[in-house]
């Protein structure tokens, strides 16, 4: 019988596979979010613009549908996952990563800041760069935008950064690289 653990923004996390730090939690903590120890740059999708389209990943708050979206699309239009590189990054970590929506981001950032993007809590950063530099991971980067999941249409999506200046929220071109983190539900 396993012993159930409840967890807090900036815990690590490993269990049945499952390796990153956590980074939301229900109220109890015993389910919530884990965010990938690796990132890396890439486009949302390589489409040229004649290609392009809106594949119906418009979740505000589950990544997950997101990616079931884009698969939907990659078999109807007989299309790869390597046309759509942060997705493929995220589907290659195995069952359940995704790349999160633009929720999934904000919520991300609010717990980097210790529960408000009001004031600086270093001691809520550092916890989480702690677990991740511990465990092989990268560090956070506050100042650096990251990609969400979420279209705006067919050519852009949106982008979120873990810092405390506004906006918090910003539009890029679909085939323009920035960071990626995978997540996954536990």
């Amino acid at each position: 019988m396993r012993t159930v653990r409840s967890y807090r923004p900036g815990d690590y996390y490993e269990v049945d596979g499952v390796v990153g730090v956590v980074c939301a939690v229900t109220e109890d903590g015993l389910h919530g979010l884990v965010l990938s120890l690796d990132e890396l740059f890439l486009p949302w999708c390589l489409l040229h613009k004649e290609r392009l389209q809106t594949v119906g990943a418009d979740s505000r708050d589950d990544g997950r549908k997101n990616m079931e979206a884009v698969a939907r699309v990659i078999e109807r239009d007989g299309l790869a996952w390597s046309d759509f590189p942060a997705f493929e990054w995220c589907h290659r970590k195995g069952e359940g990563w995704y790349l999160p929506a633009i929720d999934e981001l904000l919520t991300l950032g609010h717990n980097y800041n210790g529960g408000s993007r009001m004031r600086l809590d270093r001691d809520a950063r550092e916890r989480f760069n702690t677990t991740l530099r511990e465990h092989g991971g990268r560090k956070l980067d506050r100042s650096i935008y990251y990609l969400s999941s979420t279209e705006i249409d067919a050519r852009r999506v949106w982008m979120s950064h873990l810092g405390l200046e506004p906006p918090y929220l910003n539009e890029i071109q679909k085939g323009t690289k920035y960071l990626v983190r995978a997540v996954h539900r536990f």
